[in-house]
């Protein structure tokens, strides 16, 4: 009598990550008094919070030149308030959301291809996209740039 026996070894962690951000590169431009223009390459004192929620993504941040932001799987547009400088820009996001299906052990993972972006343009010039597939948790897939200006006196 000839007995085998098969075993498979359970992958009882998730190997990938399963949580997927837009990420948002923010440029700026400043003109001072004397019109000359430098680039600003950190952004202070951002708020960011998804429209209709109540958590805070970036509450005040400090230094920062990159935000990752989750699209919503329920909704084909997302949208969020900035705040900086003291007024608030509205951004949307609109996108086609694809479940696929990772492995036993990750379960399911929602990706997104982004196919528009806009905003009101308060303080926004352009918001482009740079990347649609938002496929991972730290990627560029959109742009948004602004110019400020000091007052002249």
């Amino acid at each position: 009598m000839v007995m085998g026996l098969v075993a498979c070894q359970p992958d009882t962690t998730c190997r990938q990550d399963i949580n997927v951000c837009a990420g948002v590169v923010l440029q700026c431009t400043h003109t001072d008094t004397l019109d000359a223009v430098s680039s600003v390459t950190k952004w202070d004192s951002i708020t960011i919070q998804g429209v209709g929620s109540d958590s805070v993504l970036y509450k005040n941040a400090k230094g920062v030149d990159h935000v990752y932001l989750p699209l919503r799987t329920d909704t084909t547009v997302t949208a969020f308030t900035l705040t900086w400088q003291g007024k608030k820009e509205t951004l949307y996001i609109q996108h086609d959301n694809t479940q696929r299906f990772i492995s036993m052990a990750c379960g399911c993972a929602v990706y997104h291809t982004i196919e528009k972006v806009w905003c009101k343009n308060v303080w926004a010039d352009t918001v482009t996209i740079i990347n649609a597939a938002v496929e991972t948790y730290k990627q560029d897939n959109i742009r948004i740039y602004a110019t400020t200006h000091d007052e002249k006196k």
